[in-house]
């Protein structure tokens, strides 16, 4: 083997380690574009966090910032709840049905959405309205006799102050007993008329959250509009098998790794 040979063969094996180089950095660039992709796949199809937010919410949780770091604290008063364990659970389990990676990979129409969404509003408020006692806390007898005694408290305070400002001198526990006195014979009527006002506030509540619950669907619904979204995944995986495919097919320049060994 005469100098000239030595020579290529250590630049052909230069060459060749180059090559092996290249491929492996290839490799490992296609492997951290297929995760991404699979990373950016599973993040779109996620619907876990708008389901958990979602659960916080109804469970009336409260939100406390420290450290830049979120923790959710239950809500301790309650008779500031405003659903049962088993409305909120119902409602999980119907906004489940609508919020998942399946309903996002769909491919709806405008008129299916709109009718999708119109069965669904005319079906939940008929639940609610039929079944309001499943899904909202019913104020005990406790609360609405606590209730009761704020209103001949604030009643006796108001009687209070009229004869004060016109000079009269009343007994506040006789104010009180006449007022209750007024009331004796229909206070069942009274605690139910409470009972029934709480009703009313919970139901205007929800009116609000049914909104808000309405949003959620449509907008799962709307990102499977036309199949936008298996669309978009698609889109993805193409651009990842493009540039993975050109990082595959560089060819080295210069000589032939196996060149020295045909001669």
């Amino acid at each position: 083997m005469n100098e000239e040979q030595s020579e290529q063969i250590a630049t052909d094996l230069a060459i060749g380690s180059n090559v092996t180089q290249q491929a492996a950095q290839s490799a490992q660039a296609q492997y951290h574009l297929q995760e991404q992709e699979r990373n950016l796949a599973e993040a779109q199809l996620e619907c876990n966090t708008t389901l958990v937010n979602l659960y916080r919410q109804l469970k009336q949780d409260q939100m406390i910032v420290k450290d830049d770091e979120i923790t959710w604290v239950p809500i301790k008063d309650e008779k500031k709840k405003r659903y049962t364990d088993d409305g909120i659970n119902r409602i999980m389990e119907l906004m489940s049905f609508y919020v998942n990676k399946e309903n996002l990979l769909s491919n709806f129409s405008e008129e299916q959405i709109n009718a999708i969404m119109l069965r669904f509003r005319l079906a939940f408020s008929a639940n609610i309205l039929m079944r309001y006692k499943v899904y909202f806390r019913q104020p005990s007898t406790e609360e609405c006799q606590a209730i009761f005694k704020e209103r001949i408290k604030a009643k006796t305070d108001l009687k209070m102050f009229a004869a004060k400002m016109v000079g009269k001198d009343l007994d506040e526990k006789e104010v009180s007993n006449k007022l209750l006195k007024e009331y004796e014979n229909r206070m069942e009527y009274e605690l139910d008329k409470i009972r029934d006002e709480k009703k009313k506030e919970m139901l205007s509540e929800f009116e609000l959250q049914f909104e808000q619950l309405s949003q959620i669907v449509y907008a799962t619904l709307n990102r499977a509009f036309r199949g936008e979204e298996r669309g978009s995944i698609r889109r993805h995986t193409n651009i990842s098998e493009v540039i993975g495919g050109s990082s595959n097919q560089q060819k080295p320049q210069g000589g032939n790794f196996f060149r020295w060994g045909k001669k």
